[in-house]
């Protein structure tokens, strides 16, 4: 219907008209499809307009879906032709023997054409019924799947085995509209697209902050109702908002209920030029929506590990199992330090650890790993048995399509250190500095700077550093520097680094690190680090993932 709306004021098509059918229609009818349409025509007499509308009122009143005749007409020419079939009417009150072989030739002819057209018309309803009853496909514009989103691998195969929710809750205030669409869940993450719409029903460019928002998620198993721990990242295109939950632990029910309050939209000339919003509008939108996640259990794979390895430097790992559901999939482990590592970790035994690993084919073609800046917010310790759970979700985990290798490259263990160098600003610079080894690090601190801030003026100072740091968790070391007079300053790092793929970390031109409050040059400086994240390289350890498994969320 958008399509055949093409014309408007002035008789010049609109954007939003043209956007719309180049998303919906582009590139599902195929080039053979004219073609094919009119062999299934050919040998049918097309009668003249002048002919065809003396076709019998009583054939023609109604359409084959129904509708009157003029109803259709309207849509496929513009025109109600009313007087028409006035006209047609006339015709019939002629008794003569001839006119009565003419209306049965032209009925005849008229019916067969009305068969042809009706055969047509049912086939461009179907496929428009198609089309909008699928509103997961990619070329549509308000959807999670539109051409400029991101779409990662977990969903393209939620969408394809039928996993995409049409939710249909929607909240109005302030004269804007928002609407939730679509909505893809399983036991690992959920993910929902919010449009806004103005008074008119227009869509427009908005989003929100995360601080403007309330999200609370609850499963319901068994009667009874619990929260679900979450993580939440949002992304949009050109007008869907793209906000997913992934879980810090597995979902074990069949359905989910999300309950978004959202306090302030933020309104953009597009959604493209997100640097200036055109318009803040304070509000009241309340979000209540229910996914359902039977199917997607259906087509949830479990397979458990039951693989153990105390590494050299005394972590001790005890592999779970690893699921594979329609988005993604996950690993679950334990982790526990021994008694030797207890003594060395911040905290003892329930100090903070993790491992590094990474995820290979059968041919050892790198697959992915799991850096995740915020990846200790998925673990959870156990203070009675001192074991650490963790529950790693992924958004591409098809090893039931190809064998998958675990390999682990090494572990984190938070420790506390001693460790110090003695800088001397007076003989200390870039061309002579001074060195630091320890844990693996290898660090060259160039010398002691002091600025002026460019907001206060005051003088503030900075340790300019390069050469290499072994642990991606660096910069959660914690680093004091003493001065002759035994006055003790935080220091904290800042700058740019690289890390590559082996997870060589080098530091950029710009980073240093800062020394807080220290504001005039010291005849001494002692920098102490007493707390580092201490990464292990000593750990060999690799097993195959099985391809078998059971289907569910629950072992059976």
């Amino acid at each position: 219907m958008k399509k055949a709306n093409l014309e408007a004021v002035d008789g010049k098509s609109m954007i939003e008209d043209r956007n719309w059918e180049n998303s919906l229609f582009h590139e599902w009818l195929p080039d053979e499809f004219t073609d094919q349409v009119m062999l299934e025509l050919e040998g049918v007499e097309i009668e003249p307009a002048d002919r065809a509308d003396a076709s019998d009122q009583d054939l023609s009143r109604y359409s084959a879906s129904g509708q009157p005749a003029e109803t259709e007409a309207q849509i496929m020419t513009g025109s109600t032709g009313h007087g028409k079939r006035q006209q047609n009417a006339a015709a019939y009150d002629d008794t003569s023997i001839v006119a009565q072989v003419k209306h049965y030739r032209l009925t005849r002819c008229s019916s067969q054409l009305k068969v042809w057209s009706v055969v047509v018309v049912v086939s461009v309803f179907a496929v428009s019924t198609l089309l909008y009853t699928q509103p997961t496909l990619a070329d549509t514009v308000r959807s999670l799947f539109a051409k400029d989103s991101y779409v990662d691998s977990g969903m393209k195969k939620a969408r394809e085995t039928g996993l995409v929710q049409i939710s249909g809750a929607s909240a109005k205030d302030q004269g804007y509209t928002l609407k939730v669409n679509e909505l893809i869940a399983d036991s690992t993450r959920m993910i929902i697209g919010i449009d806004v719409f103005d008074a008119k029903g227009n869509a427009i460019a908005g989003d929100f902050g995360l601080q403007d928002v309330d999200f609370s998620i609850f499963d319901n198993q068994r009667g009874d109702i619990g929260a679900v721990p979450f993580e939440v990242s949002t992304g949009s295109n050109e007008t869907t908002s793209r906000i997913e939950f992934d879980f810090t632990r597995p979902v074990l029910t069949d359905k989910l209920q999300l309950s978004a309050h959202i306090r302030e939209l933020r309104l953009y000339a597009d959604k493209f030029n997100v640097e200036a919003p055109i318009k803040t509008v304070k509000g009241d939108w309340r979000l209540n929506l229910e996914a359902d996640l039977t199917k997607a259990k259906e087509q949830t794979l479990l397979t458990p590990i039951d693989k153990t390895y105390e590494t050299p430097s005394g972590l001790q790992i005890h592999m779970q199992g690893a699921t594979r559901t329609p988005s993604g999939g996950s690993l679950e482990y334990t982790t526990e330090l021994t008694p030797e590592a207890a003594g060395r970790a911040l905290n003892g035994k329930s100090g903070f650890h993790e491992l590094k690993y990474h995820l290979e084919d059968a041919q050892g073609k790198w697959l992915g790993d799991n850096r995740e800046p915020e990846f200790e917010r998925r673990s959870k310790l156990d203070r009675w048995s001192g074991k650490t759970h963790w529950f790693y979700q992924f958004n591409d985990f098809a090893y039931d399509k190809q064998q998958i290798r675990f390999v682990l490259d090494g572990y984190i263990i938070r420790e506390k250190s001693e460790m110090s160098v003695v800088l001397d600003p007076a003989q200390t610079s870039a061309v002579h500095p001074v060195k630091f080894e320890d844990s693996g690090d290898a660090y060259l601190f160039k010398g002691l700077k002091l600025r002026p801030s460019s907001n206060s003026g005051k003088m503030y100072a900075t340790i300019p550093v390069s050469g290499t740091f072994s642990s991606p968790n660096f910069t959660q070391d914690i680093w004091v520097a003493v001065d002759e007079n035994g006055r003790e300053y935080s220091m904290f790092f800042g700058g740019g680094y690289t890390t590559d793929r082996a997870g060589v970390i080098e530091p950029q031109e710009d980073a240093g690190y800062f020394v807080d409050g220290l504001n005039q040059m010291p005849k001494q400086l002692t920098l102490k680090r007493k707390i580092v994240n201490h990464l292990y390289k000593d750990a060999d350890w690799s097993f195959v993932i099985s391809q078998t498994g059971t289907n569910g969320v629950i072992l059976k």
